[in-house]
């Protein structure tokens, strides 16, 4: 699902489809071919129990909506929720700055340890830390600069059979360079 050539298309979307609802065991392939079905499929930003995914063609994306919300999916018979994105979405990660620490999702839970992603990220800088917390990871480097380099080598890459997603940390209590967890609530106004 690589991009082609788009002059021939319709309208690009300015925003990508949100799925969700479905089992968070669901394989990307999965969601791919259930939207292939309508048109050329750019990527798939997956997370645990609903993806993001980037249609070529406006139209297409369209008629993905309009065929497969509410559409029963997968082994639990589930009810999709197809719908255009939130823009809050986009904005907030066009809003991130930059940081030391990483927020990565998508991996194999089953699979992964620490000692695995510490080996995978290891190559762009020196590591602070990594956790692993139920479904997601937090992977700080000391330099900013690494984490900018490994975010964007990895995002959206394959990582021990999965596409993992990788963010900067939202929340600027994790970025901490000593690894603390910061300080507890914010005081009322």
């Amino acid at each position: 699902f690589v991009a082609g050539n788009t002059a021939a298309m319709g309208d690009r979307p300015d925003r990508p489809l949100f799925c969700g609802n479905y089992e968070y065991d669901a394989e990307e392939r999965e969601i791919v071919r259930l939207f292939q079905r309508f048109g050329k499929v750019e990527k798939i930003d997956m997370k645990t129990g609903f993806s993001f995914v980037y249609m070529a063609d406006r139209r297409d994306a369209e008629d993905a909506i309009a065929e497969l919300h509410d559409r029963e999916f997968g082994y639990k018979r589930r009810r999709l929720k197809v719908q255009w994105a939130k823009m809050a979405e986009a904005d907030r990660k066009r809003e991130t700055r930059p940081c030391p620490c990483l927020f990565v999702v998508n991996f194999d839970v089953g699979r992964v340890r620490e000692r695995d992603l510490e080996k995978y990220f290891d190559y762009y800088g020196k590591l602070a830390r990594v956790e692993i917390r139920k479904n997601f990871a937090f992977v700080q480097f000391e330099e900013v600069r690494d984490a900018e380099r490994a975010l964007e080598a990895c995002n959206g890459r394959q990582f021990m059979g999965r596409t993992i997603s990788v963010e900067f940390v939202a929340n600027d209590r994790f970025a901490g360079r000593d690894g603390s967890r910061g300080g507890g609530r914010s005081p009322s106004p």
